[in-house]
């Protein structure tokens, strides 16, 4: 694990060799010009510097957002040194340590899958053979672990970053447990008639349905039409409790893994949505809905955002691919704007900060132009005294020099004088449209 973050950092020279993934297209929103790295940069902000809340569940899908967008290699680095302790990862994968069940091949499946994601190996960390104790998990009916689809998913997805990816009889498992509507249930073993399906879950599966390839082909296409038609029309996910974040990012990263791109990017523009912009309380944070619960809001956005950020990155869990990635976090884009700088949305939108200047500029053009011309008047008057001296009288004379100042009854010359200082009243509107143009 030392060397993980300088492995992820080169991950071009080790890549996941099971997957073959073209670089994901990051969305834009109004507020932000690279809304997954804003994200980023709010959620390593949460941390207490090597995880999230002491919890190895939220602090792995803190792991897998930055991933995701390709940003925080160093702290990914740090997080996973802190679970690779065996009293950290024990009570999460061997849940015997709490008296519980035994061993969890969920939970393995997902350390399994964000170790081996960062560059790392899964095969033995923090004191466990996880792909081992993974694969011998499996059961009967071709799933894993307790038997749920969760469960089963990520043993699968776990699995898939490893020499030896689950079995064609993973395909059966998630056949055996997978509701009469197409969609999969959290709790879920046996799925029968009474099973309630639901966009996490489903969406989870669908990216293990992706994975695993033909033989889950009959299951892939009856759960992504469930998770298709389970979608709303502002294109969020209900999971039981409204339309929210949570829901419509698991649902959203497995519509890009089946390739459902339409409904994918409806998705992703929910998500966006609720994302905190820069006059926002958690500027990049997601919320989990809008508007955010009084009581509860503020603690549910740190999963919201983690899960969020890997649709909105461009990415789902079937070919994540963190090749590239950053070792640092960038900066959220609002220090521009507290600084009197426009933000890349602003630039965007055509902002008119440029205003003022032109403006300046064309009083000071046009205030040139009229004391240009007003020492051209007074020229040619000192130039016409000595000829008027020699050849006319002298009132003549000035009346000639009333009339290059406007007076009426003056000269051709004169009114070609009178002409000339009237072009400044017109050029300056023009030249101040001129400017706003640019």
């Amino acid at each position: 694990m030392r060397h993980l973050a300088g492995r992820l950092l080169t991950a071009a020279a080790l890549p996941v060799t099971l997957l073959t993934v073209a670089a994901p297209a990051h969305a834009q929103s109004d507020a932000f010009a690279q809304p997954a790295e804003a994200a980023a940069s709010w959620l390593v902000a949460q941390s207490d510097g090597t995880s999230w809340n002491q919890d190895p569940s939220t602090s792995l899908d803190a792991v897998l957002a930055l991933l995701a967008a390709r940003v925080g290699g160093d702290q990914v680095e740090t997080t996973l040194g802190w679970l690779n302790d065996p009293a950290v990862l024990d009570p999460y994968v061997n849940t015997t340590a709490d008296g519980a069940a035994g061993f969890n091949a969920g939970s393995a499946g997902k350390v399994m899958y964000a170790v081996a994601t960062a560059g790392g190996d899964p095969t033995d960390f923090g004191g466990v053979r996880l792909a081992d104790e993974v694969t011998a998990s499996q059961t009967a009916n071709g799933n894993y672990g307790d038997g749920t689809a969760d469960s089963t998913a990520w043993a699968v997805l776990g699995l898939s970053r490893t020499d030896t990816p689950a079995p064609e009889t993973a395909a059966a498992g998630l056949a055996a447990v997978q509701c009469p509507d197409g969609g999969f249930s959290y709790a879920d073993a046996d799925g029968g008639d009474d099973c309630v399906s639901d966009p996490d879950t489903t969406g989870l599966a669908v990216s293990a349905l992706v994975v695993l390839g033909e033989p889950a082909a009959a299951q892939l296409e009856s759960a992504l039409a469930w998770l298709e038609g389970a979608q709303g029309e502002d294109g969020g996910f209900d999971g039981g409790f409204g339309a929210n974040a949570n829901s419509t990012a698991m649902a959203a990263q497995a519509l890009l893994a089946a390739g459902s791109d339409e409904a994918a990017a409806q998705a992703v523009a929910f998500l966006l949505a609720l994302q905190f912009d820069c006059t926002g309380e958690a500027p990049g944070a997601f919320m989990y809905t809008d508007p955010e619960d009084p009581d509860f809001g503020e603690a549910t956005r740190l999963l919201a955002t983690a899960q969020a950020i890997v649709p909105v990155a461009g990415q789902d869990f079937a070919t994540l691919d963190a090749s590239g990635a950053a070792a640092d976090v960038p900066a959220d884009g609002c220090e521009s704007s507290v600084a009197g700088e426009a933000t890349p949305a602003e630039e965007d939108s055509g902002s008119a900060s440029w205003l003022p200047w032109v403006i300046v500029a064309a009083v000071v053009v046009a205030g040139l132009l009229i004391l240009g011309f007003a020492l051209r008047a007074r020229r040619g008057g000192a130039d016409a005294a000595p000829a008027d001296t020699a050849g006319a009288d002298t009132p003549a004379a000035g009346a000639e020099i009333g009339d290059e100042t406007g007076t009426a009854g003056g000269t051709a010359s004169d009114a070609s004088g009178a002409n000339a200082d009237s072009e400044p009243a017109s050029d300056e509107p023009a030249g101040g449209d001129e400017g706003k143009d640019k």
